[in-house]
């Protein structure tokens, strides 16, 4: 018996839950969900470019969520793409982003900074640092919470939706930790599931649960 199954697509979606990413197998914990993946399609990856319009009907989805993918999308593509993902949610769905919180003690640990102090290369986020821009595949921007708050802000979430901010670490040093329903997706980069950011407790991402209406 032959253990072949057919590549997934948009016609032949089998879940109302997506996941931007691609999703590999012992990832077990988003085994409800489809990936969108750029390159490697297969039975549980829809191949698809997050920036371009997904090609479903408006309330198609129940959950979408993006986990350290947004960063590697230039900030001033990423509007659009919220737009489209509250366009499929159903009403009541949820669109949870979780990205790098560069206020976290690990990641500026880790990152190169311009004269002005400004963070504008992470070597742990891929990509190489060339003439002063990232690329191959690096981080693209920077989060923080201002610069994410701005995105919601001004997002369908906005006036049409609710959006909370659960975890990120504010100017002035402190850390908002508000609990986490994982049970509507796994955070990898928490202080529940990372042991570098455990003891203290602190974030080291920012995730949102936005909510359409």
């Amino acid at each position: 018996m032959s253990d072949f199954q057919p590549v997934a697509t948009w016609q032949s979606l089998t879940s109302d839950k997506l996941y931007a990413g691609h999703l590999f197998p012992a990832l077990q914990q988003f085994s409800t969900h489809i990936g969108l993946t750029i390159s490697r399609p297969d039975h549980r990856n829809i191949a698809h470019d997050i920036r371009q319009r997904m090609p479903i009907p408006d309330g198609s989805i129940a959950i979408y969520q993006a986990e350290d993918v947004f960063e590697h999308v230039p900030y001033t593509d990423i509007a659009p793409i919220i737009t489209d993902i509250h366009r499929v949610l159903k009403p009541g769905g949820l669109f949870r982003l979780s990205v790098p919180d560069y206020r976290c003690d690990v990641l500026r640990a880790r990152s190169v900074f311009n004269d002005a102090g400004d963070v504008v290369f992470d070597p742990g986020g891929g990509g190489r640092f060339e003439n002063g821009v990232v690329v191959d595949g690096g981080h693209v921007w920077f989060p923080t919470f201002e610069t994410v708050k701005a995105l919601f802000d001004h997002s369908p979430f906005s006036d049409a939706g609710t959006f909370d901010l659960l975890h990120f670490t504010a100017a002035d040093g402190s850390a908002a930790l508000k609990p986490i329903d994982y049970s509507y997706g796994f955070v990898k980069r928490t202080p529940d599931n990372d042991p570098r950011v455990a003891n203290p407790r602190r974030a080291m991402s920012i995730v949102v649960d936005a909510w359409k209406r």
